[in-house]
């Protein structure tokens, strides 16, 4: 390329740049030059703009001799308004910068229209303030209509106990079954009420723990025999192999921990032994509650300790919050759970509680 040719390539590259170009005087801000963008962008024709100083084009000028100021000493980005011909507001990012040229002071500015960009952030905004106020809704209306379910669950709860007694009185075996099966579908509603309530009672991770000592054995053993009858029915049995481990937890909410994780494995253990083995390492009691089901996949094995996430098909029920109420209580204790799986062939949910 022969330096003569330069001033043409150059002003080809102005003519034809994108994003509007306007070159302006240092001291005054009167426009010197602008690019066909430019005239595209206000709608002035160039000649018009020539007439015109960058207090015409700002929406609001009182910041134009500060940023006029900081171009001209060292360069300046800043966003602001411009107003078009048919007075239309433009959203725009400026970047302008002091270059002398013979013997003239001028501003050589780099003007990009960000209006779509500014739409979608301000529709982005808006989307996040609606889905955070339909989620304090839904946590609200979640946290009352489970209180207000309790009491009527608990009410039916007794009263097919007192029949389930009258047909034992009256020999009418025949009809316990189903009247088992029933008590079974309360229990089963009463759990996933209660599941409801603890997502919110644990949000936020702020629980206050009962601490007192604790056998983890014996605790096991407890939630163990408690689920025995689920067991049967699921065709599980359930092998425990856990030594004494004594610490300073909350018993009621470490029993929690377990029952969620042998219910777990109870349903998803497509009718196998459960293990339940324990033992400590390192200043840690661990307890690892083994099946032989259907597994997660490694994509799935951190997502499913989130809020209403799951790993399995709808027919399975529940809401997704077990494992999620799971980790907030094991981690309120210090401790940690973890998840070792193979899809087909069982899971072994891990949870370790510091011992001091």
């Amino acid at each position: 390329m022969r330096p003569e040719h330069a001033p043409e390539i150059s002003r080809f590259f102005f003519e034809h740049a994108r994003d509007i170009l306007v070159v302006l005087d240092a001291v005054d801000g009167r426009v010197v030059d602008a690019n066909e963008a430019a005239e595209l962008a206000y709608g002035y024709p160039r000649s018009e703009l020539l007439d015109m100083t960058v207090y015409d084009l700002r929406a609001d000028p009182a910041d134009v001799p500060v940023q006029m100021k900081a171009a001209d000493m060292a360069g300046v980005l800043f966003e602001t308004l411009h107003r078009r011909k048919d007075g239309t507001i433009l959203n725009v990012e400026v970047n302008s910068r002091g270059v002398t040229i013979g013997e003239r002071r001028l501003l050589l500015s780099v003007i990009r229209d960000i209006t779509e960009r500014k739409r979608h952030e301000r529709e982005r905004e808006a989307l996040i303030e609606t889905t955070q106020r339909a989620l304090a809704l839904r946590d609200e209306f979640l946290v009352v209509a489970s209180h207000e379910l309790r009491s009527p669950i608990t009410n039916v709860s007794l009263q097919l106990q007192q029949l389930e007694r009258m047909l034992e009185r009256a020999e009418l075996f025949e009809l316990l079954p189903q009247m088992q099966a029933a008590r079974g579908e309360v229990t089963r509603l009463a759990t996933l009420i209660n599941t409801l309530l603890d997502a919110q009672n644990v949000k936020g991770g702020h629980i206050a723990l009962a601490r007192s000592e604790v056998d983890l054995a014996d605790l096991v053993r407890d939630v163990a025999e408690r689920l025995r009858p689920r067991a049967e029915l699921a065709g599980s049995p359930i092998v425990i192999d856990v030594r004494s481990q004594r610490g300073q937890w909350d018993r009621l909410r470490l029993d929690q921990v377990f029952t969620n994780l042998l219910v777990n494995a109870l349903k998803y253990g497509r009718g196998r032994p459960i293990q339940i083995l324990g033992d400590r390492a390192e200043g840690f009691a661990r307890i690892d509650v083994r099946d032989q089901g259907i597994g997660v996949s490694h994509l799935d094995a951190d997502r499913i300790f989130e809020k209403f996430e799951r790993a399995v098909p709808a027919a399975y029920g529940g809401f997704g919050l077990g494992l999620y109420i799971t980790r907030q209580l094991v981690e309120a204790h210090g401790g940690s759970i973890t998840l070792c799986s193979t899809p087909g062939q069982g899971s072994t949910f891990s949870v370790a509680l510091p011992l001091d």
